[in-house]
């Protein structure tokens, strides 16, 4: 039996770019991944490995496992690989820590991702969130620049 990296690696060859990620996140539920295996492709796997990864957690067993992971994934500089976990994806409103949260929610902006994009978003508003984004729109506004339509949606209309 050929060994689950080996195989995730496999899929887009197999099934095609364009079905790579919807069989990359089926293989992942198939296989019961545990959250060093996960870790360990999403540390080893490219770039759209890494999505279907993040993009995975909501649906394996016992998703709060892969919160460490998670959360490490917002590090990441790549635009693409950030949304996977940060919009349209249900994992950080349910199981993210508010700090991680708020934190996530800022890079959103930072990054241009638009907020209505991240789910949950709504319940996870908090006089912290809020501070945190005037704060930011204060330093936006001191540097000379435009602040971000979407800071309104977390700054309680202070933006």
């Amino acid at each position: 039996m050929t060994e689950l990296p080996t195989r995730f690696a496999r899929i887009a060859r197999e099934v095609g770019r364009a079905g790579a990620e919807a069989a990359r996140i089926a293989l992942l539920v198939e296989e019961d991944v545990d959250p060093a295996a996960a870790a360990d492709l999403f540390r080893h796997g490219d770039n759209d490995e890494r999505r279907a990864i993040l993009r995975a957690l909501p649906r394996l067993r016992d998703p709060a496992r892969f919160l460490p992971l998670a959360i490490d994934a917002c590090r990441t500089s790549v635009v693409p690989v950030f949304e996977a976990i940060a919009c349209d994806n249900p994992f950080p409103t349910t199981h993210f820590p508010d700090a991680n949260f708020n934190q996530l929610v800022l890079k959103a902006v930072f990054v241009g991702v638009p907020l209505g994009r991240v789910v949950g978003l709504h319940t996870r508003l908090s006089p912290e969130l809020s501070r945190m984004a005037r704060d930011y729109a204060a330093e936006r506004r001191a540097a000379g620049r435009s602040v971000p339509d979407d800071l309104a949606l977390i700054a309680g209309g202070d933006a």
